[in-house]
């Protein structure tokens, strides 16, 4: 049976005390206390009739994981109640699944193998399963679940490789045991001849990492990953980790990804000997305890929050940590990744900081953009940006995938009431023709001789949350690009449309499909067309569309995808599809550089087709010692750009002030509708609520140029602010914007009053009084810059 952690082991959490100091802001307890209250907080009630409905409910993901953190619990702990529960739900499972087979099969089930073969373990080594009991059920479980076919760099990747991994190691005997190791063989030299993973999304790369890791340890891997070239990849997500402690987010993803990733530097300290991947989950646990939403605390039924805990968990079974090295102090940097096809030293993440001190000012702009779960609109945008240990802002939420969720400078043709978003382009509009398009580039290749092929083999229409009888018209399915448009389906007839469809009038005299949704669940309406083309002719799908509702309502909030299933699939790597209303982003990082001068820092972009084909922007930042940053983009707009409009955007999640051309925020977290604690200060390690978390967005005048703030409807409700004006072709213009955090005792009037900003000859000066100092930032278009003070 197993015993309680040892002192020594046990003090090894972290050094609970030494390492962490003053662990909760009202609790003084270890992590592992508090993470044990939070469990037993979110499975209560937990009874063996809740376990058998979710069984019977196909919650195959969370009961497996659930049975696996109550084992976790039990081996850090010595708790015998955890082990009682862990055996109950895997006995309850083995006996519904021994009964109907399609109880093992769930949404996103290839998460489940690994805990069913952890468990199975562990309940063996305890004594809690006898002889062959439950072998064959749980090497059926591993067999309905192998996917041999599924090779990729991607978490769901590794999951299933993990899983296979232990699933041998149980069964080496099992009928299908070699094929397990052949795929999970292949698994590992996939993406270890990159050494890097292509998914690009902060939470996501903490669960692959995690898995690869415990892959190597469990398969006599380890030294594979105490190399050079992995340390290097390391400790890039160790430069992304903002000062205060922070994960930003970037892709489709969750800020700031707390227990994931506290458990992976956990984990890489003690691969690399390297103290301060140790100080890296300190500063994550010290800083995002008293920050985390109610939701990991409240009492009640919550599978997935309950089994988040279990990562703390975890971290005291881990052998003691001897630091044989740390890294030095960083600074501003570009960072660089390798991509899936092997393409070394791409600019990853654009980094501006002078330390890793918390309370250092610290800016990351996403660079990359590609790869799995990427957003490749927001190329180039600021999407994380923090002071003081506040993050004054962390992108708006997980699905924006439009370039106007960004802080950056769109280009764009203007519509009527409301810039950037036209009050006439809202899609949630009834009776109204809209055009819509995904871009197609990102798609597999389909020719290994000429890189800008791309194929696909049918296209889905995805309609989600529309109303019982809404309508839905489509008409013109079309390719888009360089070439011109080329007609797909002119939808005259019925001709490769699936069910749910019928033939209509139009407006115009000719024919339409016509599409009436039962009720508001998901639906697929498939179109079997396909086309191969270059991306020199054509890049975008898309189609003309309408909908509207039998009450006759101005709006239907209806989620509509155009999807198009890529002619050559591949795991991860399936479709390309998007909501339709996005303003699209083309552009490419042509050059990138970040350096520092003491402890100001500057960073570079140079984005080509920036918005629009032929149109460039020049971003050049200075971040300040005192946390001002300062923007100056210079755009010059190409040949196509006639009638468009420029502006520069900021976001923020609440405003409160504003005078012409500033406007403020009192700080806070977002505004989720459904987080009781949403808005509320962020707070720092010690569960004080953070003075300076206000923010100022200072635009420079200019002739010709507006100024003005607009509320979005989508999940959070930003309000963007901006400058805009009308462009000409190929004639640049500058804008500049500051953007100064400032303390609650502070005014925003008193600090817009303080700034002064001119731009001449490409320089452009920035004048702060900020108390009793004043700070001139000079910034040219040649790539000079400098900071004084007096």
């Amino acid at each position: 049976m197993i015993q309680k952690l040892s002192a020594s082991i046990f003090l090894c959490l972290w050094g609970i005390v030494s390492v962490y100091g003053n662990l909760h802001p009202v609790i003084d307890k270890d992590p592992l206390s508090i993470a044990v209250e939070a469990f037993d907080n979110q499975t209560h009630p937990y009874s063996k009739e809740r376990i058998q409905k979710e069984i019977q409910n196909r919650n195959v993901r969370w009961t497996t994981h659930l049975m696996t953190a109550a084992g976790t619990f039990y081996e850090a702990t010595g708790q015998k109640r955890f082990l009682d529960m862990s055996e109950e739900i895997f006995r309850c499972a083995v006996t519904a699944w021994e009964k109907d087979e399609q109880l093992m099969r769930g949404r996103d089930d290839f998460f489940s193998t690994r805990n069913v073969a952890a468990t199975y373990k562990l309940l063996k080594k305890e004594g809690r399963l006898k002889g062959n009991e439950a072998r064959r059920i749980v090497i059926r479980f591993a067999d309905l679940h192998f996917e041999p076919h599924f090779i990729t760099d991607h978490n769901q990747g590794q999951e299933r490789a993990l899983g296979f991994t232990r699933m041998y190691n149980l069964f080496p005997d099992a009928p299908n045991a070699n094929l397990w190791k052949a795929y999970t063989d292949t698994m590992w030299n996939f993406w270890y001849a990159n050494k890097d993973v292509d998914e690009t999304a902060t939470l996501y790369s903490a669960i692959h990492l995690n898995d690869i890791i415990t892959i190597a340890q469990e398969s006599g891997r380890t030294e594979l990953l105490q190399t050079p070239e992995i340390e290097q990849w390391f400790s890039r997500y160790l430069h992304q980790q903002a000062p205060s402690g922070y994960m930003p987010e970037y892709g489709d993803d969750f800020f700031f990804a707390y227990f994931e990733w506290i458990v992976v530097f956990e984990k890489m300290a003690r691969l690399t000997g390297n103290a301060s991947y140790q100080e890296a989950a300190r500063k994550l646990y010290k800083t995002g305890l008293p920050n985390l939403p109610e939701k990991y605390t409240k009492r009640g039924w919550f599978l997935r929050d309950a089994c988040e805990w279990a990562s703390i968990a975890e971290i005291a079974l881990l052998p003691p940590f001897i630091p044989k090295t740390s890294t030095p102090d960083w600074g501003a940097m570009v960072t660089t990744r390798t991509n899936r096809e092997g393409q070394s030293g791409i600019p990853d993440q654009l980094l501006l900081t002078a330390s890793h001190v918390p309370g250092t000012p610290f800016v990351m702009s996403d660079l990359y953009a590609e790869g799995s779960h990427k957003h490749p609109n927001l190329r180039g945008t600021i999407n994380y940006f923090e002071t003081d240990c506040c993050p004054h802002f962390h992108g708006v939420q997980r699905h924006a995938t439009d370039m106007r969720h960004g802080n950056t400078v769109i280009l764009m043709k203007e519509e009527s009431n409301g810039f950037p978003f036209g009050e006439g382009s809202n899609r949630w509009l009834t009776n109204r023709w809209f055009t819509d398009w995904i871009d197609f580039s990102s798609s597999t290749h389909i020719s290994e001789s000429d890189p800008q092929m791309r194929g696909f083999q049918s296209i889905t229409f995805r309609f989600q949350n529309g109303q019982p009888g809404e309508v839905i018209c489509i008409d013109k399915v079309r390719l888009r690009g360089k070439a011109g448009e080329k007609i797909l389906h002119d939808c005259n007839t019925l001709d490769a449309w699936g069910n749910g469809v019928e033939l209509a009038d139009n407006e115009k005299g000719g024919k339409m499909i016509r599409i009436t949704l039962k009720d508001n669940s998901i639906h697929f309406i498939n179109l079997k067309v396909a086309a191969d083309f270059s991306l020199n002719d054509y890049r975008y799908i898309g189609c003309d569309w309408k909908h509207y509702t039998t009450d006759d309502r101005i709006k239907s909030p209806m989620s509509f995808k155009i999807r198009a299933y890529n002619k050559i699939r591949k795991p991860v790597e399936d479709y390309v599809h998007e909501e339709v209303g996005v303003l699209f982003n083309p552009n490419i990082v042509r050059t990138a550089k970040a350096v520092n001068k003491g402890k100001d820092s500057y960073g570079e972009v140079i984005l080509d087709n920036h918005c629009v084909d032929g149109s460039t922007l020049q971003r050049r930042m200075v971040l300040t010692a005192e946390g001002i940053l300062i923007l100056q983009d210079h755009l010059i707009p190409g040949e196509d750009t006639e009638g468009y409009t420029a502006g520069s955007i900021w976001q923020l999640y609440q405003m409160d002030e504003r005078g012409e051309n500033w406007f403020s925020t009192h700080g806070g977290k977002k505004i989720y509708r459904d987080t009781p604690n949403a808005g509320q200060p962020w707070k720092d390690a010690s569960g004080n609520e953070i003075e300076k978390r206000q923010l100022l967005v200072y635009f420079e005048k200019q002739p010709d140029r507006s100024y003005g703030f607009q509320k979005q409807e989508y999940t959070i409700q930003p309000t963007t602010v901006f400058s805009k004006q009308c462009v000409t072709p190929f004639e640049p213009l500058t804008f500049v914007t500051v953007i100064v955090p400032y303390s609650i005792k502070e005014k925003a009037a008193d600090i817009a009053q303080s700034l002064s900003t001119r731009t001449q000859d490409g320089c452009s000066t920035v004048q702060i009084k900020n108390n009793k100092e004043e700070i001139t930032v000079q910034i040219n278009m040649k790539g000079s810059w400098n900071v004084s003070r007096k």
